[in-house]
């Protein structure tokens, strides 16, 4: 599809599974800590939503990893952040599997609690790729958006920069 680029998938993809392991691995703490069933099972519905989800963004994380133009410092973050989101699937998958074998398990709760946190950052670097690095958007977009701007910008780093319309706050 030329509307929507195969490398476009992948964030639409990594939203789902974010949001699912990580309120999965919630739901785990309070279901070991409680030894509770329902929290449990609503774990479960989670963890597996959570690992197919991945595994669709992984599938389409890789597509836009061979696609996407991007420079050298990009480059190393796209590897990291490939090789950091591999790695936290796999101690998720682990976890998972633990916790099937061993319901209620506070250790397989906080191994999920750690996955979890790592999964944070590996979204953090995803976003960082985007925001700082540009990557998705085509070289000539980027010179397209520069000349809109024409060197004015937005917001408080707009606003820090002239110390005479910053809004002094008082305490």
């Amino acid at each position: 599809m030329t509307w929507f680029p195969m490398h476009s998938w992948h964030p639409v993809m990594v939203h789902l599974p974010l949001v699912g392991l990580v309120v999965a691995v919630a739901f785990d703490l309070v279901a070991s800590q409680n030894r509770s069933a329902r929290w449990h099972d609503a774990a479960t519905v989670l963890w597996w939503v959570g690992l197919l989800g991945a595994a669709t963004a992984i599938a389409t994380g890789l597509l836009a990893y061979n696609r996407v133009e991007h420079s050298d410092p990009a480059h190393e973050e796209m590897v990291l952040h490939r090789n950091l989101a591999l790695a936290t699937v796999a101690v998720l998958l682990v976890t998972a599997l633990w916790r099937w074998k061993r319901p209620y398990s506070r250790a397989a709760a906080l191994l999920g609690l750690i996955g979890a946190m790592v999964l944070g950052g590996v979204g953090y670097l995803g976003g960082d790729l985007v925001y700082r690095h540009g990557l998705g958007i085509p070289t000539e977009t980027l010179e397209e958006i520069a000349h809109e701007r024409g060197g004015h910008a937005h917001g408080h780093a707009a606003e820090s920069a002239h110390p005479d319309t910053t809004v002094e706050h008082h305490h």
